[in-house]
């Protein structure tokens, strides 16, 4: 199933590109291929902690328009078109 995936600040930097349309069952699927097609995501992303893998800490990812972090997290379900958006820490006061 083709997901549109959308790269906000910095990550378009990282990522070469605005968007992307990859396969992915998962939010963590596409995670996963998105660092492996574009290097300059590798580190970026995710984290290894204690119980597993989760997002950086102030790394935001919406599936049409709602934060993963209240859904499934990274075991999020995707479906044939939805739009995935990738949002960098932000910073400033």
């Amino acid at each position: 199933m083709q997901i549109k995936v959308k790269f906000f600040s910095g990550f378009r930097d990282k990522a070469g590109t605005a968007s992307a349309e990859l396969e992915a069952e998962k939010v963590g699927d596409l995670i996963d291929r998105l660092v492996k097609d574009h290097e300059g995501l590798e580190n970026a992303l995710l984290e290894e902690t204690d119980p597993g893998r989760e997002l950086k800490s102030g790394v935001t990812v919406m599936v049409n328009g709602r934060n993963v972090r209240f859904l499934d997290g990274l075991d999020t379900e995707l479906s044939e078109g939805d739009t995935v958006a990738i949002f960098p820490p932000v910073g400033g006061g």
